[in-house]
């Protein structure tokens, strides 16, 4: 007998009552290099839109702990270097996008504004506050890892 794991179990819970298309995320919270990319989607969803560690687990099909860890590592990382003000949002990233775990948090992030956007790599860098040849070479690992499959 398969034993369902407890991300599988809550998203068929969870998928019933949030609806992915409904959620943006404003693709500024990123600028903030002072913290991680997960770390900043963690904190944008638990802090703007009031969300449990559980649902943002589940939405993101990582565990409960990897989200209360990234949470709390921005919080440590606040009380170092307080929260710059937010600049307005260019446009918005869907959230359906972040539940693909073959790739990170910002290799999904770069694909869908380079594939879906067709914007280059440099408004890419200056929206997400990265070098060019950063946001090249994470798009490059995504071919890479999509050719793999």
């Amino acid at each position: 007998m398969k034993k369902e794991s407890y991300i599988e179990w809550g998203t068929k819970r969870l998928d019933e009552t949030i609806a992915f298309p409904r959620i943006a995320i404003p693709q500024s919270i990123f600028k903030d290099r002072t913290i991680a990319v997960l770390e900043a989607l963690t904190e944008y969803l638990k802090d703007s839109l009031n969300m449990t560690y559980h649902e943002i687990a589940v939405l993101t099909a990582r565990n409960d702990r990897t989200i209360w860890t990234a949470y709390n590592r921005a919080k440590q990382k606040r009380k170092i270097k307080p929260i710059m003000p937010r600049e307005r949002a260019i446009l918005t990233i869907p959230f359906s996008i972040f539940k693909d775990r073959e790739l990170s948090v910002l290799e999904v992030i770069t694909e869908y504004l380079k594939d879906k956007k067709q914007l280059t790599y440099h408004e890419i860098a200056f929206m997400l506050n990265r070098d060019d040849r950063t946001i090249w070479t994470v798009y490059d690992r995504v071919r890479k890892k999509r050719k793999a499959l």
